[in-house]
């Protein structure tokens, strides 16, 4: 058709021309010779000799030829169209078939043609039945009825579960978010602020399921989610009750606005450029401005996840609700647990249920690569003094343990060690960290640290000009230590503030310096700030304590049970080395380390400081940080704690 279609292009104005030229010569000779001649004048339409008619035939053939093409190409674009036509009506005729599949139709008096479930025919479903008339779609035929038949009832709408905009989608239901919420609603009190977590529970407090909630004396705590502090006050694990919370389906209606949860719903991806997410279900949520606090997932062991699905079911990652309540269970049915990790996470449970173990018969065994607990944080003296702590509450501590295999046999769980030693247990409890939750990088394109993991973002904690990231996902630029992600409960609480703050337009940068704490029971604790790594230069100083320097003491005189600004979350260490066994010896208590301060340096600047058993003192702590100062007489920097060393 192309082809045709050219050759008429180029043919047409060459016949025209010599058609023109032709009468053009004719008519002169005319006039010259006063007389008409037969044919055109071949001198001027041919090189062939004259009278031979060259000149003529050559014009005959190029009007033919030219029509010929024109013709052609007229029957080809003819037929093109009658088949795109008819292609056309095709598609017409059988697109009800794709969406509302035929049904049969019943003779059965009083019994409706059947509805497809999928797409109902609301216009054919509101004509009375008598006035419908078949006709030839099958869509029209199964929403057609005879006279004598009722009309069809039209299925109720399904409701909205939640709106399709969010002016503020907050991706995430942890600390973070829930902080970012209320400082958003702190500086626009007419937000309308889309909370989104996969979990099946509001925003709550993650600490108290590796601490308080394992020394509750209620049986019940497993449901009420309540517990003693160590001040004797009760709380609830979640940050506010669900009264709190808007109807994610009022979200758009109420005229204040307000904080709407979307729980049991995941986001599997993000289009930047869109400005929309896109839920597991495939149904898509537009936003203006968007937070990112997906938090992280525990690691496994890959010796553990090649294990089998038998120990793969006796095995808990702990960080949620859920964990906290399947470990308790596990903890009453059981006869031995086995915790490998001997960071945060994995010394507090292990001294958690080393204290139930005391009246029952469960065997509690902690096991971690390092030489002490808390290897990685703890200055080793001080790892030393801990592990003895953790062992004269009932707990079986295996230091410098390497896992090499774990394997289900005989109704055991068997854990062998690199130096061949087998230790055996009923349930595996793995400690060992925690991984940012990034899946959402790839499909947003945003950039994720090769160093330190989770969404690499600025300052002000932005990742693009509308998208934030906070709490253990955001790996952010410290103006005081540098590049930095930071997986604790104070960090959550003041980077998801910060980002609510820069979501509403203050761009603030991130200087607070967060700080972590961590209980070992009711009668130790410690406060910790900066940069805190065993492998940098420390000083200690330390005091004797008396019966006010302990968390509980800490609590009962703030009236607070998170007794400062922070928490600590799971991050624990690798498991990995090799000992054997031993029965936890009895403490022997020659170092009082009873309270006391340990500076952490770097290039002879104070990075770092952990107040040992220490309280209410962190504002002194972090200007310390913030100054970066060197400091000649460390002693005489730990008497502004109240440290006088003896």
């Amino acid at each position: 058709m192309w082809t045709c279609k050219n050759l008429w292009k180029k043919l047409a104005p060459l016949a025209r021309s010599s058609s023109t030229l032709c009468r053009q010569n004719a008519r002169g000779v005319v006039l010259n010779n006063e007389r008409r001649l037969p044919l055109v004048p071949q001198a001027h339409m041919s090189s062939g000799t004259p009278g031979s008619g060259g000149d003529n035939n050559l014009y005959y053939l190029l009007v033919g030829a030219t029509c010929i093409g024109g013709g052609f190409y007229a029957y080809r674009t003819i037929k093109g169209d009658k088949e795109r036509y008819q292609e056309r009506i095709n598609e017409i005729a059988s697109r009800p078939n794709k969406v509302v599949p035929e049904q049969p139709i019943t003779e059965a008096p009083g019994e409706q043609a059947a509805e497809t479930p999928q797409e109902p025919t609301p216009v054919a479903e509101s004509l009375p039945a008598e006035t419908a008339e078949p006709q030839t779609t099958t869509e029209t035929e199964s929403a057609a009825e005879p006279a004598t038949v009722a009309p069809a009832e039209v299925p109720a709408p399904t409701p909205v579960e939640f709106p399709s905009h969010a002016p503020y989608l907050l991706i995430g239901g942890g600390t973070a978010s829930f902080a970012a919420a209320r400082s958003i609603r702190a500086r626009d009190p007419g937000a309308r602020v889309l909370i989104i977590t996969d979990e099946p529970d509001l925003p709550y407090m993650r600490p108290p399921l590796s601490k308080e909630l394992w020394f509750s004396d209620d049986p019940s705590v497993v449901d009420t989610l309540r517990f003693k502090q160590w001040n004797g006050k009760e709380r609830s694990i979640y940050f506010q009750p669900p009264s709190f919370y808007v109807s994610p389906q009022d979200l758009e209606k109420v005229e204040n606005g307000g904080v709407a949860v979307l729980t049991g719903k995941k986001v599997v991806h993000m289009d930047v450029r869109g400005n929309k997410v896109t839920l597991s279900d495939n149904t898509e949520i537009s936003y203006d401005k968007c937070l990112i606090a997906t938090g992280g997932v525990p690691r496994n062991l890959q010796v553990i996840e090649r294990a089998g699905e038998e120990v793969t079911k006796r095995t808990t990652l702990f960080r949620k609700v859920e964990d906290f309540k399947a470990l308790d269970k596990v903890s009453r049915d059981t006869k031995s647990i086995t915790i490998i990790g001997g960071g945060f996470l994995g010394s507090e449970l292990a001294c958690a249920l080393g204290r139930r173990s005391a009246d029952s018969d469960l065997e509690v065994i902690q096991m971690f690569p390092e030489k002490g607990n808390m290897g990685k944080v703890l200055p080793e003296y001080l790892s030393n003094w801990t592990t003895a702590k953790v062992k004269s509450e009932g707990v079986m501590v295996i230091t410098e343990a390497l896992v090499k295999a774990v394997s289900f046999k005989d109704g055991k769980v068997e854990i062998k060690l690199k130096d061949g030693r087998l230790v055996k247990t009923d349930h595996i409890v793995a400690a060992v960290g925690l991984e940012p939750s990034v899946e959402l990088a790839k499909s947003a394109g945003l950039e994720v640290d090769s160093d330190f993991g989770g969404f690499r973002v600025n300052a002000e904690l932005q990742a693009r000009s509308n998208i934030w990231v906070a709490g253990d996902a955001a790996c952010f630029y410290d103006i005081r230590l540098g590049r930095r992600r930071v997986e604790h409960h104070d960090h959550a609480v003041v980077s998801g503030r910060l980002a609510g703050e820069n979501m509403t337009g203050a761009n603030k940068p991130y200087w607070h310096q967060s700080m972590f704490w961590s209980d070992l029971g009711p009668d130790v604790g410690y406060e910790a700030i900066g940069i805190v790594d065993s492998s940098l230069p420390t000083v200690g100083v330390f005091a004797k304590a008396t019966a006010k320097d302990t968390p509980k003491a800490a609590t009962e005189k703030s009236g607070t049970g998170i007794r400062s600004e922070s928490e600590t979350e799971g991050t624990a260490s690798s498991p990995v080395a090799s000992s054997t066994p031993e029965p936890p010896p009895v403490p022997e208590r020659k170092d009082n380390y009873g309270k006391g301060v340990i500076f952490y340096l770097r290039d002879k600047v104070v990075v770092g400081i952990i107040l040992w058993n220490v309280f209410n003192r962190m504002p002194v702590a972090r200007k310390i940080i913030k100054d970066g100062e060197e400091h000649a007489d460390l002693n005489e920097v730990a008497k502004l704690f109240n440290i006088h060393e003896d």
